[in-house]
């Protein structure tokens, strides 16, 4: 890689590289270092540098700890500006091509766009500009208090995708071309986008990956939250300006605090059948989420996907089959009657309770764990699908079911998993670890190729999905579309809407 490029951006002369069959310019900003404009500040368009600047390194993520391995390796980059992104293109100049933006996972509180796993020379081999973006996490983008502009996380997502429109063509892509994307929390950022004005007109399509309607915070919940954090930080009156005078290590601190408080695991749980109850019948709420807050983000995803107005945004959304059955699988202490009882109490028939049960071969910790990833991940994108469809736009889902004979969880689909499968990145670091030393080529064809043609034509090689007739793409070995193959688990939670209630919890990645 010693071929020297240089693009004439908006604000300036960039220097990339050459990265096998892409071009490859990283760390460019797309906004203001936040330590200047203000951390709890929107975000400021970037001003115009002199001379040649260098993307050849990855820029720097939000503050967060280091955390080591987690499910998809991410390293954590200090710096002084988050907000910047990475282009991977296969071509410069007036080649029109389109754009797949992803938005990184990590709950909204970790995470960031330099995994190899996020590499994008396969996309840009394949003919599609890939940028891959940071955005504040946490406190920093999420927390609300006076002062401050609600939502900054969303405002930087949009700030990017502005950055895409202004510049994108210089890069060899086509700005009226692009489609967003993104896995656990950055599928529930796609979604969320979907109800943003600002962001009308900046995509034509939405990839949700294992995130979607669910990943969402409450008003109320969001109020929780900030008391939460000023308990934690001493401060009886929080507000903008307070926050601004804190070390940035401080706030960070009293957000982890935070975090660690509202996890939805079983740790700190009473072993008994309220806490099975609550975990079945509670809404997924992590404690640093985009919310409707009637300015920044006016409409619910659900709601968004089901207005007229957005039909000409098409979704291709799904998850995986077993996202965090793994957490469950060691609950010794849960029984059948404490499964069956949550899931009456969730508004579950007790047909579809028994269903669980029995294909759980009687496991009732296996069962509950089953139950959550339908009821927080694969039902959502379901629901999410259905709601376009049924305003008439294009609208395609997908399962993940390719499980591993061996790698980190032998027999699961777990979150996660079907990332590299998406980017065709199966070579690289962290990929044989989690999915065993031979993941099938064939498969990560397929659903690399189905992102492809999505973001190319918009669709993505299958029929759309309809209320009649519901097609579901497959992801296995072979990939196959079946008709309607989660018809138990959409009636098992049909009476159980998204945000019935407010509990504010996470899950162990999202």
């Amino acid at each position: 890689m010693t071929d020297e490029i240089i693009v004439p951006a908006a604000e300036g002369r960039l220097r990339g590289t050459r990265d096998g069959q892409a071009l490859r310019f990283l760390g460019v900003p797309y906004a203001q270092a936040p330590a200047a404009a203000g951390r709890f500040a929107a975000p400021v368009p970037h001003g115009r540098w002199d001379g040649t600047r260098d993307a050849l390194a990855y820029g720097a993520t939000s503050p967060q700890p280091d955390r080591g391995v987690t499910l998809i390796p991410e390293p954590v980059i200090a710096g002084d500006n988050e907000l910047n992104l990475n282009v991977f293109t296969p071509d410069l100049g007036p080649a029109g091509l389109p754009v797949l933006v992803w938005i990184h996972g990590g709950g909204f509180f970790g995470g960031g766009s330099a995994s190899p796993w996020y590499r994008g020379v396969p996309f840009a081999r394949d003919g599609v500009v890939l940028v891959s973006i940071n955005y504040r996490l946490g406190a920093e983008g999420f927390l609300e208090v006076p002062g401050a502009p609600v939502n900054r996380a969303v405002r930087d997502w949009v700030r990017a995708l502005e950055w895409v429109q202004e510049n994108i063509a210089a890069f060899g892509g086509d700005p009226a071309r692009v489609t967003i994307a993104g896995q656990s929390a950055g599928g529930g950022a796609c979604a969320t986008l979907l109800g943003v004005p600002a962001a009308r007109g900046l995509f034509r399509g939405a990839v949700c990956m294992s995130g979607g309607a669910a990943l969402t915070q409450t008003a109320s919940g969001v109020r929780v939250v900030t008391a939460q954090m000023a308990r934690h930080l001493g401060i009886a009156d929080l507000n903008r300006a307070a926050l601004e005078e804190l070390p940035a290590e401080t706030i960070l601190a009293a957000q982890e605090a935070v975090t660690a408080a509202g996890m939805g695991a079983l740790d700190g749980q009473q072993h008994d059948s309220e806490a099975v109850i609550g975990l079945l019948g509670g809404a997924t709420r992590l404690p640093w989420a985009p919310w409707t807050d009637g300015d920044v983000v006016t409409e619910e995803p659900l709601q968004a996907a089901a207005s007229p107005r957005h039909s000409s945004i098409s979704l291709l959304a799904g998850a995986t089959a077993h996202e965090f059955n793994m957490a469950w699988m060691t609950a010794g202490w849960i029984t059948a009657d404490m499964v069956a009882e949550g899931l009456a109490k969730a508004g579950v028939p007790a047909w579809a309770a028994g269903s669980y049960l029995d294909r759980a071969g009687q496991q009732p910790c296996v069962a509950l764990g089953q139950a959550l990833t339908d009821r927080r991940f694969r039902v959502p994108a379901q629901q999410l699908t259905a709601a376009k469809a049924a305003a008439g736009g294009a609208a395609y889902a997908y399962d993940f079911r390719w499980a591993a004979s061996g790698g980190l969880l032998p027999g699961l689909a777990f979150h996660c998993l079907d990332v590299p499968f998406a980017f065709d990145a199966l070579g690289e670091p962290g990929v044989r670890e989690a999915a065993g030393p031979t993941p099938p080529a064939s498969l990560a064809a397929d659903m690399h190729g189905a992102w492809v043609r999505f973001a190319t034509h918009g669709d993505p090689g299958w029929e759309r999905y309809e209320t009649g007739k519901r097609p579901v793409m497959i992801f296995a070995e072979p990939s196959a579309v079946d008709d309607d193959p989660l018809a138990m688990e959409r009636a098992a939670w049909a009476s159980c809407p998204l945000g019935r209630k407010s509990r504010v919890s996470r899950s162990p990645r999202s």
